[in-house]
């Protein structure tokens, strides 16, 4: 009896050592947005620490005993659990503001990208006609409304036309969670989209591609129009980034965060690619 007293003592005793040895960390008990993610860090003894969020679950592999977890933002406060090696911890990720309904922006993005396709008769023609309005084809001669039936159905052919020529480059109509939506000559956009809602967005240029007129330019369209669909004044906010830009060439180690009506858009540089974050 004492021999296995004596053994049950040792292997409580063994087991405690172990227990001991195996941890699982975060850095803080509430986590905000960092661009379109929230960065969870912590200490982990396990080789990898398993996540689980509304947004997404996953697994990241723990590096001389840290980890990191990238969880995509919501506009609803999530509750994220991690295990590793038999221990567990949840941490609470706030909500994020929606920039807005997405599809309404994707639309007036689209709308405006098929827009700039038609030929500028065409654009013209467009601008007049919603000027005059409904009211102006009641008080037409019946000829008239004969050559105006015909004109519309011109423009109508145009814009579809332009709609063909554009689908490379508009937005998806309906896209769920993180993911890259568009690569054009413009740069590649990832969007956050959660619940309906657009979360954040990032533009990503290659740095090479900016020395490019064509490609400059280009960048330079898909920006603006992004930030005249997220609600932005976009001739605002380009001066703004044309600025930031050049104070960085100059040697600046700071870009300030550049706001107008609420949407937020923060600049980030690497050796070849230039990133441009747009959250609320």
């Amino acid at each position: 009896m004492k021999k296995i007293a004596f053994l049950a003592i040792a292997m409580s005793a063994l087991l405690g050592l172990s227990a001991c040895g195996k941890q699982l960390t975060t850095s803080k008990t509430t986590y905000k947005a960092t661009g379109m993610v929230a960065v969870i860090k912590g200490e982990a003894s396990g080789k990898t620490v398993k996540y689980q969020a509304p947004t997404g679950n996953g697994t990241s592999k723990v590096n001389s005993g840290s980890y990191v977890v990238t969880v995509p933002m919501s506009n609803q406060k999530q509750t994220v659990k991690l295990s590793s090696d038999g221990q567990k911890k949840t941490v609470t990720v706030k909500a994020a503001k929606s920039i807005g309904d997405y599809k309404t922006i994707s639309a007036k993005y689209n709308q405006a990208i098929v827009a700039m396709a038609l030929p500028k008769s065409v654009q013209t023609q467009l601008a007049a006609a919603q000027k005059a309005g409904t009211s102006a084809v009641a008080s037409m001669t019946p000829a008239q409304k004969v050559a105006y039936a015909k004109q519309q159905q011109a423009l109508q052919a145009a814009m579809v036309k332009a709609q063909q020529a554009t689908k490379d480059s508009q937005l998806p109509t309906s896209t769920d969670g993180l993911k890259q939506v568009l690569s054009t000559n413009g740069g590649k956009l990832r969007l956050n989209v959660q619940n309906g809602q657009l979360i954040a967005i990032t533009d990503v240029v290659s740095v090479k591609a900016m020395k490019n007129k064509k490609a400059k330019t280009a960048f330079g369209t898909q920006f603006g129009l992004l930030a005249n669909a997220t609600g932005a004044d976009a001739k605002k906010v380009g001066k703004a980034f044309t600025k930031a830009i050049k104070d960085a060439g100059s040697g600046s180690t700071t870009i300030d965060t550049i706001t107008s009506n609420g949407v937020k858009f923060n600049i980030g540089l690497s050796t070849t690619d230039l990133y441009i974050y747009i959250t609320k």
